[in-house]
């Protein structure tokens, strides 16, 4: 069941005035999702070290299910781009993705040949960020290939990694007196981060269509290509485990939720209704597709599926970034993806 924020974080909304309940969001949403994040990674790591300990094919598929919930948890905070999220690289360290120089297999090539890791004090927090997440994980579970001692101590630190990472954010969210919720939830009322409601809404709203534009654009049109003789499905993500297609639905779902948690009551019921359709459409279109991303960006029937789950995505997104925006007069701002 998931834990309420402490009390002391409640008092903090004594007035009712405020135009958007950032405790509701915080206590929905944003930290249940973290929450989630590190119970799977907590079992993927006690997976795997059951999994080094006794090698089969029983071990490695509970392995490679540990892995999918973990991975799945991850897609249902990717579109949280504010807030301790953004201290020391962890978006990247959770996943370095998409990896365009073929970075991630490069450096555990490199580091799966290193003696180093078998020793008890070997720190993969050290090394590069392709190394430390979920995309360096797949590879060695995915493979298809035996997996020695070297590789296994490898998945183990790797899997300690994600849980570390995901425990020491919720932790800045959680605890101490600089706990970022604090910040989040008073925002209405102004202070050392947001100086005002509309500076956070304006903060989220950017991270929900920044994840609806990261779908569109990288995890869509990449594997997509320009046409079928185009097509790169090794592209997608998450295309070793089969993990596309639920990776997207999990961003969906998760953006819904955010939404509805903070726009859907403040918009007109025209706007609202658009948007609560485009994304059953989207969701529903999704659903069309029966294989793997990867194959189906090649596959003539399929490939029709992928792209009308793209168009309806383009109407989703519009309807977000302009309609949205305008019409609560908030700001997208940076899109972190424009550097992409």
């Amino acid at each position: 069941m998931i834990k309420k924020l402490p009390l002391v974080f409640l008092s903090f909304l004594a007035s009712s005035a405020l135009a958007y309940d950032f405790r509701l969001i915080a206590e929905q949403h944003v930290v249940p999702g973290y929450q989630q994040l590190g119970e799977t990674t907590a079992s993927l790591v006690s997976v795997a070290g059951h999994y080094c300990d006794n090698q089969n094919e029983t071990s490695m598929n509970k392995l490679q299910s540990a892995y999918r919930d973990a991975f799945s948890s991850w897609q249902s905070v990717q579109h949280i781009r504010f807030g301790p999220i953004q201290y020391l690289s962890r978006e990247h360290r959770f996943e370095m993705w998409p990896d365009k120089r073929g970075s991630v297999g490069k450096h555990l090539a490199r580091l799966a040949e290193d003696a180093a890791i078998t020793q008890a004090d070997f720190d993969i927090s050290t090394k590069s960020v392709a190394v430390q997440g979920f995309p360096a994980l797949e590879r060695l579970i995915f493979s298809g290939k035996s997996i020695d001692s070297q590789r296994c101590a490898l998945i183990n630190a790797i899997s300690a990694n994600l849980h570390n990472i995901a425990q020491n954010l919720l932790n800045d969210w959680m605890q101490g007196d600089e706990a970022f919720a604090e910040f989040f939830i008073t925002a209405g009322q102004g202070n050392d981060i947001y100086e005002s409601a509309t500076e956070l809404a304006g903060q989220i709203l950017n991270s929900l269509y920044t994840q609806l534009e990261f779908i569109a654009t990288q995890k869509l049109d990449r594997p997509l290509g320009k046409d079928s003789n185009k097509a790169r499905g090794k592209r997608a993500e998450g295309w070793r485990s089969q993990s596309s297609l639920s990776a997207i639905e999990a961003n969906l779902a998760a953006t819904q939720q955010l939404y509805q948690l903070v726009f859907s009551g403040k918009l007109s019921k025209i706007l609202d209704g658009k948007i609560s359709k485009a994304y059953q459409q989207a969701m529903s279109n999704l659903a069309t597709i029966k294989m793997p991303l990867h194959q189906a960006v090649s596959s003539p029937e399929q490939r029709e599926r992928v792209m009308s789950f793209r168009k309806q995505l383009s109407v989703l997104k519009s309807l977000i970034g302009r309609d949205l925006a305008a019409e609560l007069e908030l700001s997208l701002g940076f899109n972190s993806l424009d550097g992409d």
